[in-house]
């Protein structure tokens, strides 16, 4: 029988409080089984303080991510809808530079992401870090920020007069009216007075 080797739970305790890592890194890097983690933490009552995981939000309830519906349900005033689109305007242009920072600097990115992951033992990792700063995935974020962009100037638009709907009603209506190209034909005129006897 293989003799058992000591393991240091102290350590493995303090990783996982620190939540930094999953508990697959954590068994990984202690040569211990995920299983015998999770029922340690449970037994001992352990919790994650520093950093809860990424993926945390996907596993709650939906009454605690989204707000009340008479919060949502509520109309927004002018002056708040101008807010919150400046306020788009502002994180879409930051993530703009964001995208430049990276596409200015992908071959000193890769080479680092190589360095990095030169230890895996399988190249997971280091295709994963890739392919996020790949020029699809930057064309796609590009993309994304454009169409983001455009949501917060139509959005800007509604309640100032100056959305797309807007201007394509507002043509509409002015072609519709009478003596214009689209104007409703006036009714028949009667060209003979079959009154007359």
């Amino acid at each position: 029988m293989a003799k058992r080797k000591n393991i240091d739970w102290a350590a493995i305790e303090a990783a996982f409080r620190a939540g930094k890592l999953s508990n697959r890194q954590i068994a990984e890097r202690f040569e211990v089984s995920e299983s015998a983690i999770r029922s340690r933490a449970n037994k001992e009552k352990w919790v994650r303080t520093a950093h809860e995981s990424a993926h945390q939000s996907a596993h709650l309830p939906v009454q605690e991510i989204l707000p009340p519906n008479d919060q949502m349900a509520r109309p927004l005033h002018p002056a708040e809808c101008r807010e919150h689109v400046e306020h788009a305007r502002d994180i879409a242009g930051r993530m703009l530079d964001e995208l430049d920072a990276v596409t200015a600097h992908v071959g000193e990115l890769e080479q680092l992401i190589e360095v990095e992951t030169a230890d895996d033992e399988n190249g997971r990792r280091r295709a994963a870090m890739l392919k996020a700063i790949s020029l699809p995935a930057r064309s796609m974020t590009l993309k994304t920020i454009v169409q983001a962009l455009a949501v917060a100037k139509e959005v800007a638009g509604v309640g100032i007069g100056g959305g797309k709907k807007e201007e394509a009603k507002a043509k509409a209506q002015e072609a519709a009216k009478p003596g214009n190209k689209f104007a409703p034909p006036a009714p028949p005129r009667l060209a003979v007075d079959n009154t007359k006897g």
